[in-house]
């Protein structure tokens, strides 16, 4: 039976109100799931650096003597015997698939300089041989993607207030079927790393490593979820709910990092390098507003959320790596690298490189990575007395690199030039009810390194 108009108003203002307090009531629910989130997005790394390291597949914490290496194992630093500036250009595709707008990027991920100091006492074999120090920037992560998923048979975001709230009384919130939804997502942001870091070599057999990292942040997300439903009765009325929400998170943080590599035959390098927790703070803001359309336009601003977080913590990375000499003619390194938060999930990469030297000067490098995330996010009982406007999430299942690169060192110019193809599966929920969507989506990277070192 069609209301009236005074009806209809009272309904609307009725229904303001209950879905305001079960929204409050859902969102709260949800909220430390968003907070372990936010440390995750954050926490997220891809593999960049300079074309060297992209080539080889970042599998260098036992052979270093490049800057990005430095990030896994500060002792790399200790391979240098001379000062050297670089700094890298990357361009990065991403295609356009059902579910992923297409992505085109260019940026300056890694810059440096190293200061290489001998030491005149020393020996060949004995006493320590080089002090060097080096100042780097280094993008780690970047956001910049477009999605545009959509499934049906899904549970409804409307039910789920209902079932916080029972007597929440309005047509939208009873147990729905055929719901079919979509959510248009953009999200923008970086990961950046900005570094001092020392190393010594020691009768060229031994090498060690200390640095101090900063980490600045910067994320903001723009998500628009609607769905649409039939409602189980007589007249099989069709219902549309509509969230919209926005984050920004902007932060910093410093961490310390450690580092060693042993040569105990000529042939055979060790090395591990260790990145602790960092301490940190985040500011965090969200907003966002609930409509649900039928008769009449019913909807609910949900209170904006601005907090500080600051007890934020980046993940300890530990590096392990094998790597074995043939000559002068080519490298082959293994590398295992962890990365634990009681935050987020654990994420574990396996990383194989190659490096041929066909004439002095030139190398040749091959790489492959795997990485993969072996336990589940776990929700954090951060602080249930803030809402939360976002309900979506991510699952972040793995990702594959293959890469290759090509390279001259000349008495002082340096340039090299790498391509890295990298396959990335994720699953993308809607909310916390929701089955997930499968987010597929591959990139091209092309990066190009020039510098200048003495002679």
């Amino acid at each position: 039976m069609k209301q009236s108009s005074n009806d209809s108003g009272l309904t609307a203002k009725r229904s303001y109100r209950l879905l305001a307090a079960s929204l409050t009531a859902i969102l709260m629910a949800v909220s430390s799931l968003g907070y372990s989130q936010d440390y995750a997005r954050i926490s997220e790394r891809t593999l960049m650096g300079t074309a060297r390291y992209v080539g080889m597949g970042g599998a260098m914490s036992a052979i270093g003597g490049d800057p990005s290496s430095v990030m896994d194992n500060t002792a790399c630093l200790g391979l240098y015997r001379r000062m050297e500036m670089l700094i890298t250009f990357d361009h990065t595709i991403a295609p356009a698939t059902s579910v992923a707008g297409r992505v085109s990027q260019f940026m300056a991920p890694q810059a440096s300089v190293v200061f290489s100091v001998p030491s005149f006492r020393a020996t060949e074999h004995e006493g320590i041989q080089y002090h060097n120090f080096m100042l780097s920037y280094q993008r780690v992560h970047s956001f910049n993607r477009s999605l545009a998923p959509s499934s049906t048979d899904q549970p409804s975001l409307g039910y789920l207030f209902a079932y916080a709230d029972g007597n929440l009384g309005i047509p939208y919130t009873a147990d729905p079927y055929n719901v079919y939804n979509d959510l248009r997502l953009e999200e923008r942001g970086y990961v950046n790393e900005y570094a001092i870091d020392w190393a010594t070599n020691i009768a060229n057999k031994w090498y060690a490593g200390l640095g101090l990292r900063i980490h600045s942040f910067s994320f903001s997300s723009e998500g628009d979820y609607f769905e649409s439903f039939n409602y189980k009765n007589a007249q099989q009325e069709t219902y549309y709910n509509r969230s919209r929400t926005s984050v920004f998170i902007n932060g910093a943080g410093c961490s310390l990092s450690a580092g060693f590599i042993g040569r105990p035959l000529s042939w055979l390098r060790l090395g591990v390098g260790l990145q602790t927790p960092s301490l940190g703070s985040l500011t965090l803001s969200t907003s966002g507003t609930f409509d649900a359309l039928r008769d009449s336009l019913r909807w609910s601003d949900a209170p904006n959320l601005s907090s500080d977080l600051s007890d934020f913590h980046m993940p300890l990375h530990l590096s392990t790596s094998v790597a074995f000499q043939i000559d002068r003619y080519a490298m082959i390194a293994l590398q295992y690298d962890y990365r634990y938060s009681k935050y987020t999930n654990h994420d574990h990469s396996l990383r194989a490189g190659l490096e041929l030297v066909p004439i002095t000067g030139l190398y040749i490098n091959a790489g492959y990575v795997f990485e993969s995330n072996f336990a589940q996010a776990r929700v954090v009982d951060y602080d249930k007395t803030l809402d939360r406007q976002d309900t979506y999430f991510w699952h972040q299942r793995w990702q594959q690199y293959i890469s290759g690169g090509i390279g001259f060192r000349g008495r002082y110019i340096i340039a090299q030039a790498a391509y890295q193809y990298r396959m990335h599966r994720a699953q993308l929920f809607a909310h916390e009810a929701a089955a997930p969507y499968d987010i597929n989506q591959d990139s091209h990277r092309i990066v190009v390194t020039i510098g200048w070192h003495n002679n």
